[in-house]
């Protein structure tokens, strides 16, 4: 009996120092707890932004209805601190300017997708487009 209960007594210490249970307080599990604590919460901003990235990859809609604003704002701002106006870019500059996907999102007057279950953007031709605006 004695031998079962160190045995008992032994499965448990290896448990406990395996960090799956807190059987005393500043346990590992304890630690770990405290550390997910102390980790800040995202910013609710990169997380509207991721969500616009990956819904931006599943239709032209999403593309035309969410990300093309954001896109409009952010070119309308880095062309006018170069002297340049979107509203008013004839499309050979814009072209040449932004690269062809960028241009056609963001270009004045871009119609609504008619096709609705067209593909959106890839996460290759956002990140060129990104590319494209820190250059600017």
């Amino acid at each position: 009996m004695r031998l079962l209960a160190e045995i008992g007594l032994v499965v448990l210490a290896a448990i406990g120092v395996a960090g799956d249970v807190a059987l005393l307080p500043g346990t590992s599990l304890t630690r770990r707890r405290r550390a997910r604590a102390l980790v800040p919460a995202r910013p609710d901003q990169l997380v509207a932004l991721e969500r616009l990235t990956t819904s931006a990859r599943t239709s032209a809609v999403h593309v035309h209805a969410y990300l093309r604003p954001v896109l409009v704002d952010i070119t309308s701002r880095r062309l006018a601190a170069h002297g340049h106006n979107l509203d008013r870019m004839p499309e050979p500059a814009g072209r040449e300017l932004l690269g062809d996907r960028l241009w056609d999102i963001v270009r004045p007057g871009r119609p609504f997708p008619e096709d609705r279950r067209a593909p959106g953007v890839t996460s290759q031709e956002l990140g060129a487009m990104l590319e494209v605006l820190e250059r600017l």
